[in-house]
Formats: structure tokens, C-alpha cells, sequence
């Protein structure tokens, strides 16, 4: 069999991005010093662009959307000052004035406890001090000026990088979509899909990281805020405020919200508990920060475990110091895309795979390449072959799946494979039920396929097979919607409902539905076209009790699969479960789980109800076979090797962004 190529698909692609990765990053490295204004008006004009294309849609010109969008966000940025300022210099005003009460206290109360508890002396006398500050200013006045000098340059630069901000933001917002268009005009044309795929969802990490930035922020400033006010801490809210909106400079927010709570603590309450109150409220929410609300709002976002996070935070602070610390967890979360595109490529090469049936020219056809239509494996009894898995016997009790890359389309198998295709449905599944494992068990054994068949028969099951117990499968499949799409929204146009299922008016194609509907069919056999079915008829077939089993264990899993793939960037507008018992008549989950065959997956970026969005799986082939006058009856047409190395694509991506 020869292998199958994707054209205008080079595998150098991620390795060419990793190389600008790289670049870029030393770059940053050389300029740090003077990056800071450039990458923050870089940053707002990436935020800002979508506001600015939309007022180009209603009429006004880029200039002056750019113009607008600038002049509306610095009022509002001046607003907030407006209130903020007189709120925070009211209260620290007054804080001020408990600086005398302070030192009293600490002179009174504090020294003498010390000498009585811990014998511990201090000499504290308020008028030397101020004699010895005095003397000291004097003496070393000259050696100080350079240092004030300095301070006072410094300070000078701070303002030139804030007034350098939104003149870099402006020529940027103007320029973006210009600059965005040039830069795509260099890739060579053969290269765009997938370029563009990997620009996408580089695009959609970092705009997961911003939208969970904020959440951080909004986050621990609630939190602040109301643990210091039930503490009874004076200033709890501008405190709490000020803690959670720093905090997008790790520790910043932290360092200074402590300072301020604590200075508060000491001159308010007149025994240590408050203090140890405010001192336990700022430790419990580092430790929150740190290990649970960034990692969980920012990390998983971007698809990042939360030890990622925490080392990127550290590293790029540790190497491009301010700036590196600011764009830690974007550029980690950028730089996991190129490294997932990397895997994608290693995994498909001959290198990893290594080779079985090599042809007389001695070169290898690696696993990945060498597609499987259909497995011989003559070392065990063939049991089924169903339209994508073959099914054969284990002993009495267990069975082994192997998934080919056959494809079905429109209940018809199609005499053309597609490469992967069995080792992506595989693994995908094998992660659901991991991942899923404590809704409902699943029948995977933890058994490698490879021991049970003869050592000629292996390279049939490596990466594509599992070993299983052998159940008794319900005669239905579990459908959960939970769009309307598809043959859904062809019956809510006629009917304004779905299998029977009354649905609220006025939905749109590709709409959430309010919430998942549960939608059983009968389970055809190969060449046979399934047919729903209402809930009742399923108790008819299955039983009253089981049946709603089936249809809550169904429901739960949909919502803990959508919750978790919309984290990686991924829509599951519905999909289809199947179920068995074991001897005890408990149910299990068989077959596969929440794959791009048993589901519909959609990119969660690009999304916008109206309209069927592109899929994760084999809307390729579908929308070709639609267009081909094929009358959708056996046998399928052979397809192109165009559709072929698509589908096979979108296959990998949707592994990818889920399994990381």
C-alpha cells in the first residue's frame, strides 16, 4: 500500500514557526530595556481592533475609529481616576493622621511588651531620630545628588514611556489590519491553510489569556475586598481594589496590598488578632493566586497546566526581567501552539512511528501514512466488522477493538481511508474515559492490544486497538444536542422542534440551545440509516429505569465534555454515546467517546450563530459528497486525495487542541 501525501501540507511549517519563536524571542531579550511602551501599545491595539473593524463596518474610517476608540478609552481610563483617586486619597489621607497615634503606640506598647516577653530592649527616641536623619541629610547631601539625579531621569522616562503609549497605539490600531494583510501576503500560497490555522489559534490563546487576566483580577479584588471588610479592616474596599487590579504583575498586587492591609491592621485594632486576621486573609490568597485562580482562569484557558504557568512566570521574569513577567503566560501560551503543531509532525513521521511493511526499495511506510481500510488479524475469531472498528474475540470475556481509518458518511461506508484517522479516535476516546471515568465506567481494559495477537499481526493494532470486556450493548444510541444544526434545525423550521422536543421560538441556525436535549435513535447495522426515536419508544426497548439512566448519564457527560472543550477552544454541538451492561447489570460506557466520528466539533474562535460552522471531522467529506450528485446510497464514491488530506487534518487538529 503506498502512502498517502498531503499537498501543499510541508511538515517544516511548525518547525519554521519554533525557528521565529526563537528569533523574535532573542530579540526581546536584546531590547528589553526599551520594549516596554512598544508592547504595550501593541497589546491595546490587538485588544482594540475588533471595537475599531466594527465602526469601520457602520460607516466611519479607520483613522478615525482608531481616533475614537483612543479618545473613549482614555476618557473612560480618566473617569475612573476621577472616581478612584479622591476614594483612595480621602481614605489614606486619614491614614496619615494615625501616623503620630502609631509611633505613640509603637513607643507605648509595643516595646515595653517586647522587653516583658521576649527581654528584649529597643531604645526608641522619636527627636534623636529625627536629629540623626537631619544630621545625615546634611553630611552626605552631596553624595546623594547623583542618586537624585538619577531618580529624577528615571522618572523622566517613566513619563516618556506612558506618553509613548498611545502614540504607538495609534499607528498600530490605524495600520493593524494592513500590517496583518502584508504579513499573510509573504506566505507562500501553498502554505495558507495552515498557516492560517496555526495564526488562528495562536490568536485564540492569547485572547483566552486576556479574557482570563481579567477574570483574575476581578477575581482576587472581590475577594480582597470582601475578606478584609469581614475582618473589619478600615479601607477594606481600596485595599482589596488595588490588590486585585496590580495583580496582573505577579506579586506586585500582593506586595503592596499587604503593606498597606498590614500598616492598617497595626494602627486600627489594639491586639495582634486583627493583625493575624489580615496577615492569614493575604497568605490564603497568595496561595489561591498562585496555585488555584491563575493556573485555573489563565492556564487551562490556553490550554496550560497550571506547573507551566508558574514556571513560565518565572522563567521569562528571570530573563527579560518587567517586560518578560508581563508577556510570560501569552508568549508560554503561543509558543504551546507551535510546540502542538511540532508533535502533530513528529508524531506523523516516520522517525516516531517507525515502519512496518517496507516496500522492495527498502524505504519504510510509516503507520501514520500507510492507511488501515480494513484488519486481518488471523490469530483471533473474528467477531464484527462495523462501519468504522473491527471486532474480534479475546477469550470468553474480553474483546478486541481495532479502529480503522475506514469513513462513514451518510451511514455509508466509503472505499477510501483516511490516514489517522483510527489512531486519532483511539486516543481521543481513550482520554474520555479517562477523563469521564467517575460519571460512568467505561468497558477499556487495561490491556495492551499488542500482547494479545500474534507478533506478525501488531503493527494492525498499534495505536488503533483496545481490549475490552465484553458487554451486552443497548440497542439505542444516547444523541445529546446541544445546538441546533443539522437534521435539528431542518425539523425546528418546520416544526419548532426536535424529535419531538419543543423548543423555544425564534432560535437561530449553529444557536445554544437553552439547555441539551436528550435525543435517542435505534442503532442500524452497516448500510442501514439509524432512526430517532422519542424517549418513550426507548423504554419500550430498554425499560423505564434504565432508559433514564441512559439519558442522565448522557446529559452529564455532554455538559463535563463541553464545559472542558470549550477551555481548549472547541464547540461539541452534539454527540452520540453508546452503553452496554455488565454481568450485574450495571451500565458502562463502550464503543468510542466524544470523538470527531460519534461528534460534532466546531472551532470555538471563529463561532457565530447564523450561519453551520466549520468542523473538526468529516464535514469535508460530507459537503463533497453533497456537491458530488451522489444519491447517498452503498457504495460510496472513491474521494479525492484533496478531501482525503483535509479530513485527515482536521482529525489531528481536534486531537491536538484537546489532548494538548
Amino acid at each position: 500500500m503506498h502512502p498517502i501525501r498531503r499537498p501543499g501540507l510541508p511538515g517544516n511549517i511548525p518547525w519554521l514557526a519554533f525557528a521565529v519563536l526563537l528569533a523574535t524571542g532573542g530579540l526581546v531579550y536584546l531590547l528589553r530595556p526599551i520594549l516596554t511602551p512598544f508592547l504595550a501599545g501593541a497589546l491595546l491595539a490587538y485588544i482594540f481592533d475588533p471595537l475599531v473593524d466594527r465602526l469601520e463596518t457602520h460607516g466611519l474610517s479607520r483613522t478615525t475609529g482608531t481616533v475614537v476608540v483612543i479618545v473613549v478609552a482614555g476618557l473612560a481610563l480618566f473617569a475612573l481616576l476621577l472616581v478612584a483617586l479622591p476614594l483612595f486619597q480621602g481614605q489614606f489621607a486619614e491614614l496619615s493622621q494615625r501616623v503620630p497615634a502609631a509611633l505613640d503606640m509603637l513607643q507605648t506598647r509595643f516595646l515595653p511588651w517586647l522587653q516583658q516577653t521576649l527581654g528584649i530592649t529597643v531604645n526608641f527616641n522619636l527627636a534623636a531620630l529625627q536629629t540623626w536623619l537631619t544630621e545625615k541629610a546634611t553630611q552626605n547631601g552631596a553624595a546623594w545628588l547623583p542618586k537624585l539625579q538619577t531618580g529624577a531621569l528615571a522618572i523622566v522616562g517613566v513619563l516618556a514611556n506612558l506618553l509613548l503609549i498611545p502614540v504607538v497605539m495609534f499607528y498600530l490600531l490605524k495600520d493593524w489590519d494592513v500590517m496583518v494583510a502584508r504579513v499573510a501576503a509573504l506566505a507562500p500560497r501553498p502554505w495558507m491553510d495552515t498557516v492560517t490555522r496555526v495564526a488562528r489559534a495562536m490568536d485564540a490563546v492569547v485572547g483566552e489569556f486576556l479574557r482570563g487576566q481579567l477574570a483574575v483580577m476581578a477575581t482576587l479584588s472581590l475577594y480582597y475586598a470582601v475578606a478584609l471588610w469581614a475582618a473589619g479592616l478600615d479601607y477594606a474596599l481600596p485595599i482589596g481594589i488595588l490588590t486585585g487590579v496590580l495583580s496582573f504583575v505577579p506579586f506586585l498586587g500582593f506586595g503592596l496590598g499587604v503593606i498597606l492591609a498590614m500598616l492598617v491592621a497595626l494602627l486600627q485594632f489594639s491586639d495582634w488578632t486583627g493583625v493575624a486576621w489580615v496577615a492569614g486573609i493575604y497568605l490564603a490568597g497568595q496561595v489561591l493566586e498562585s496555585y488555584v485562580i491563575t493556573p485555573r482562569l489563565v492556564g487551562e484557558r490556553v490550554g496550560l497546566h497550571p506547573v507551566a504557568v508558574i514556571f513560565a512566570l518565572a522563567a521569562f521574569g528571570q530573563l527579560f526581567g518587567f517586560v518578560g513577567v508581563l508577556l510570560a503566560v501569552p508568549l508560554a501560551a503561543i509558543l504551546l501552539v507551535a510546540l502542538r503543531e511540532l508533535r502533530g509532525v513528529y508524531e506523523a513521521s516516520a522517525f516516531y512511528r517507525g515502519g512496518y511493511n517496507a516496500d522492495s526499495s527498502g524505504s519504510v511506510s510509516s503507520a501514520m501514512s500507510a492507511p488501515l481500510l480494513e484488519s486481518r488479524i488471523a490469530s483471533l475469531p473474528l467477531v464484527h466488522r462495523g462501519k468504522v472498528r473491527d471486532i474480534y474475540a479475546v477469550g470468553d470475556d474480553k474483546l478486541l477493538i481495532v479502529t480503522t481509518d475506514r469513513l462513514s458518511a451518510f451511514d455509508v461506508v466509503m472505499p477510501t481511508p483516511i490516514p489517522g484517522k483510527g489512531e486519532v479516535l483511539t486516543k481521543v476516546s481513550a482520554f474520555w474515559f479517562d477523563k469521564l471515568k467517575a460519571i460512568v465506567p467505561s468497558q477499556a481494559l487495561d490491556i495492551a492490544p499488542e500482547s494479545v495477537v500474534a507478533e506478525s499481526e501488531r503493527d494492525q493494532v498499534a495505536g488503533r486497538a483496545i481490549v475490552v470486556r465484553k458487554l451486552k450493548a443497548l440497542p439505542v444510541e444516547a444523541i445529546v444536542r446541544g445546538y441546533l444544526v443539522g437534521s435539528g434545525w431542518k425539523e425546528y423550521q418546520a416544526s419548532q422542534s426536535v424529535c419531538g422536543i419543543k423548543l423555544p421560538a425564534g432560535l437561530a441556525q449553529a444557536g445554544h440551545l437553552p439547555e441539551p436535549i436528550f435525543t435517542p435513535s435505534t442503532k442500524a447495522a452497516v448500510g442501514a440509516h439509524d432512526e430517532n426515536i422519542s424517549f418513550d419508544r426507548m423504554a419500550d426497548l430498554i425499560g423505564a429505569d434504565l432508559a433514564k439512566q441512559v439519558r442522565d448519564v448522557s446529559l452529564a457527560l455532554y455538559k463535563s465534555a463541553a464545559e472542558y472543550a470549550l477551555t481548549r477552544g472547541i464547540i461539541i454541538a452534539d454527540t452520540k454515546f453508546e452503553f452496554g451492561l455488565d454481568e450485574a447489570g450495571k451500565l458502562v460506557w463502550i464503543d468510542e467517546a466524544l470523538t470527531p466520528d460519534s461528534s460534532r466539533f466546531w472551532p470555538a474562535d471563529p463561532y457565530r450563530p447564523g450561519s453551520n460552522p466549520p468542523s473538526f471531522d468529516k464535514q469535508f467529506v460530507r459537503d463533497w459528497l453533497e456537491a458530488s450528485g451522489w444519491n447517498k446510497q452503498a457504495p460510496g464514491p472513491a474521494l479525492p486525495a484533496e478531501i482525503v488530506a483535509k479530513t485527515s487534518e482536521k482529525y489531528r487538529e481536534a486531537m491536538t487542541r484537546l489532548l494538548g
